[in-house]
């Protein structure tokens, strides 16, 4: 999973107009920006087999960073982070408990995709729904959780312009394009250090976007008669 994983960061946003969409695109990636330096090298571990599954050939061990209790701690730094980074802003407790979120949510998005490979600590048992086992239903599954959960924020909110609407409903166009071309058109990688600055640079980019985009975006207030 890579774009959808955004669309819990999108929901989040939708339901506390106050925390960060560039933060939260940090936190729905966390354990995947640990995890691919991890396995750089060689705390956690990941090969490659041909014909793994249909969407990529990832064969990988990381109680690490995708244990659900993993992304529980994961999640806990990322709060205490928040409260103790000095800022101007004020900070609450409920932001920060938006942004712990977003870090365990990585986890329950990841199971529907999965072939059966996330512990719950380490070892055995583990869990995946499995759905990258079909290129075209994981594909869908994915483009329906963004879009829907997308379509959850941008009309639970509003910018401050007409063009910074356009801009959204663009990066919304742009994170579709860049996971078509992930799915169907980029050549699969086999190259670790490659993998880990392409996925860095991604996660970062796009979170850096996502916070300029949603930038002064306020809660829409209820029409009155």
């Amino acid at each position: 999973m890579f774009v959808g994983h955004y669309a819990a960061a999108f929901a989040l946003k939708g339901k506390e107009p106050s925390v960060s969409l560039g933060m939260l695109f940090i936190g729905v990636q966390l354990v995947d920006i640990f995890f691919f330096p991890f396995a750089l090298y060689g705390i956690e571990s990941l090969h490659f087999e041909d014909s793994h599954n249909q969407v990529n050939n990832f064969v990988m061990e990381f109680p690490y960073t995708h244990g659900l209790l993993a992304s529980i701690v994961w999640s806990l730094a990322f709060i205490l982070l928040y409260l103790i980074w000095p800022s101007k802003k004020k900070k609450t407790s409920r932001i920060a408990l938006f942004l712990g979120l977003s870090v365990v949510s990585h986890w329950f998005v990841d199971l529907l995709v999965h072939t059966p490979d996330l512990p719950l600590v380490h070892g055995d048992p583990k869990y995946g729904f499995g759905l990258w086992q079909n290129k075209h239903m994981a594909f869908s599954a994915e483009l329906s959780l963004l879009v829907v959960c997308w379509c959850y924020y941008f009309f639970k909110s509003q910018a401050k312009s007409k063009s910074r609407q356009f801009f959204m409903v663009l990066f919304l166009l742009f994170l579709i394009a860049v996971n078509t071309l992930n799915f169907y058109v980029l050549p699969a990688s086999e190259n670790l250090e490659e993998l880990t600055i392409n996925a860095l640079a991604a996660y970062f980019i796009l979170a850096l976007l996502a916070g300029a985009f949603d930038l002064k975006r306020k809660e829409k207030k209820p029409a009155t008669t």
